[in-house]
């Protein structure tokens, strides 16, 4: 009886593989790729923590295999024991099968249904912002009734700026968080693409290229094709030639395709800085507002 092979899964750069000992199972996106063992030509460890897998009958030079994944793919794992393991179970698997002469032939592709949205979207982040405005308007309402200042004309008007700077400074934290987060993970587990400049948008019409992000157009891996994505990393150009009709470099995230960027800028960097600190000072005059009003 045949010992039966441990599953075994690794995960980075935006791609997971499964390898059962039957076929290998390469998920990106939408996109999800089955290799049966007779397919592979050979599996080698490049680097600390990357497996790469030839599939047999290919040729090198062949980068536009109908399976969409080239002569070889490279799988990067979260560190070096586990890629090597990986590597491990699937060169004992390879050396076991018989080897198709065309293994690309046996490649199977598919794509998984995207995830439903669900209706009434704007609907609902309205009703949660007026959730939330109603408690924060009662929290200075209260202080203000607490407060040990006697002058009501200066309470009304101190709490009222605490909280409008309040608002604004944690509004322009939370979008500058909201980019850092979005480039943490389309370093962690983005996939590497040429694509299109198609437009952009303007955040500030008096400002300079520090407020304008490319949208752009780009094929994924799996073949899906998009348009109009925003980049989540401003230009950094002197004229409005360089903003719209020319190829760029760009990463997205294979689990969240419209997310996706353009290599990062000194501009963005900047336009990042200026927007934390004015967020921050906002933020500061809220704080220093409610502790003024604090009894006792």
């Amino acid at each position: 009886m045949r010992e039966r092979t441990p599953n075994s899964v690794i995960t980075g750069g935006g791609t997971t593989a499964r390898f059962d000992g039957v076929s290998l199972t390469i998920e990106r996106g939408d996109a999800v790729w089955t290799l049966p063992v007779q397919a592979l030509a050979e599996t080698s460890l490049t680097g600390r923590s990357t497996v790469r897998v030839e599939i047999s009958g290919v040729l090198r030079e062949d980068t536009g295999a109908a399976h969409g994944l080239g002569p070889a793919v490279e799988l990067r794992a979260p560190n070096a024991t586990a890629a090597g393991a990986f590597h491990d179970l699937l060169r004992a698997g390879i050396s076991t099968a018989r080897r198709a002469p065309d293994g690309a032939a046996l490649v199977r592709m598919e794509r998984r249904a995207p995830r439903p949205r669900p209706d009434g979207g704007t609907f609902q982040r309205a009703a949660l912002v007026v959730a939330g405005l109603v408690p924060y308007a009662m929290v200075f309402v209260l202080l203000g009734l607490a407060s040990p200042e006697t002058n009501a004309a200066l309470i009304a008007v101190s709490l009222s700026f605490s909280a409008v700077a309040g608002l604004v400074g944690g509004n322009v934290l939370w979008r500058v968080g909201r980019r850092a987060r979005s480039l943490w993970l389309l370093r962690g587990r983005g996939i590497g693409v040429t694509g299109r400049v198609t437009g952009y948008v303007r955040i500030w019409s008096k400002g300079p290229h520090l407020w304008v992000f490319s949208r752009m157009a780009f094929r994924t891996v799996g073949g899906q094709e998009l348009t109009e994505v925003p980049s989540v990393v401003t230009v950094w150009g002197l004229s409005n030639a360089s903003l719209r009709g020319r190829a760029v470099d760009l990463v997205y995230d294979p689990e969240h395709p419209s997310r996706a960027s353009r290599p990062l800028t000194f501009g963005f960097v900047l336009r990042t800085l200026v927007l934390a600190s004015a967020g921050g000072l906002a933020l500061s005059g809220a704080v220093f507002g409610v502790l003024f009003h604090l009894p006792g």
